[in-house]
């Protein structure tokens, strides 16, 4: 992946887009293993 830095005769626009889906996926797993710390801490 290269970018042009300067005056060239086709400029492509360059498309800053985040991939939010690893994101969610952390997020999601994080989630599930917080819920299970909880229920393993309620258990007497």
């Amino acid at each position: 992946m290269a970018m042009n830095v300067g005056g060239g005769g086709e400029e492509d626009e360059v498309v800053s887009a985040i991939n939010t889906t690893p994101l969610v996926d952390v997020m999601l797993v994080l989630l599930i293993i917080f819920l299970i710390t909880i229920r393993l801490r309620r258990i007497p």
